[in-house]
This record gives C-alpha cells, structure tokens and sequence, in this order.
C-alpha cells in the first residue's frame, strides 16, 4: 500500500493536489497546517482515503490533535507536533512517550517545516516537512505485510 505524508501547506492547495496527482496513493495522511489545503484535495480527489489531524494554525477546524490507527499491519500515530514542542525537543521525548503509550510503530508528525525520517527503538518517526515552504517536501510509506519502508520526497526533484 502506498501512503502520502502531507504537511504545512499553509494556503499551498495546489502543492497537495500535485502530490497527489504525482504519487497515486492508496491513502494520504495530512498533518496539519492547511485544513483548508485539504479540503481542497479531498474534493479533487473524493475516492481518496484521507486520515488528518489539525495544526496549530488550523484555528476553527474540527479535525482532531491527533489519532492513532492501524494500516497496512501496523498502529501509526499522527499529529502536528506543536503539542509535543517538536520545534524546540530535538530528542522528541514527549513524541516518543506519546508514541510508546500508542504503541505505534510509525509516528507522523510536522510543524518543523523541516523534513526528517530516523527510528527510535523500532519506531519509525516521519516528519515530511513543508508543503507550503521553499522545500516543498513530503513523505512516502509503502506498507506490506506489517513492514514499513519510508522516503522523503520533494516536488522540486526533477523540474
């Protein structure tokens, strides 16, 4: 199964839809910082499955913090990050608590704008950066029989 990683877009519609116009995933997973972006995409794509949580700029959206499910075989927990002050705990202790009392396997998460895949104790932790930066980066999973394989893309490869 092949899943987009989209985050921060801030207002980057068009860079959403590209994505996912480029990858054809199964599944996209956006974490926040455009809800709008999304709904955008979700219109241009309405047979997409999409899981999303809200960002810190997200002010009025409904979407939740954060949630935890099961794809492909393994537990994902996704959020923006703010929560956790990714930006200022390079270690990510307060993810991987989070991370550890879910019992994920892969964690997703922005609000960095800067893109990073690394694991933790057998916990892949997925940050695709910003949509909406100079960047434009995201993130592919490819899901098989409970084992994940994970790269970091950007839409300025190959223009």
């Amino acid at each position: 199964m092949k899943v987009c990683v989209c985050s921060d877009s801030h207002g980057r519609s068009e860079r959403l839809i590209e994505v996912l116009n480029r990858e054809q995933p199964e599944l996209c997973f956006f974490l926040g910082d455009g809800a709008r972006d999304l709904e955008a995409a979700r219109a241009q794509f309405p047979r997409l499955v999409f899981y999303a949580v809200r960002g810190n700029c997200d002010l009025r959206s409904r979407l939740p913090q954060e949630l935890v499910c099961a794809v492909g075989g393994v537990t994902v927990f996704a959020a923006h990050g703010h929560r956790y002050e990714v930006k200022h705990d390079h270690s990510l202790r307060a993810l991987r608590r989070a991370a550890r009392e879910a019992d994920a396997d892969v964690v997703l998460f922005g609000h960095t704008h800067l893109p990073a895949l690394e694991r933790h104790a057998g916990v892949l932790f997925l940050n695709p950066g910003s949509l909406g930066g100079v960047r434009r980066s995201y993130g592919v999973l490819t899901l098989e029989d409970g084992r994940v394989q994970a790269e970091l893309k950007s839409l300025c490869e190959g223009e």
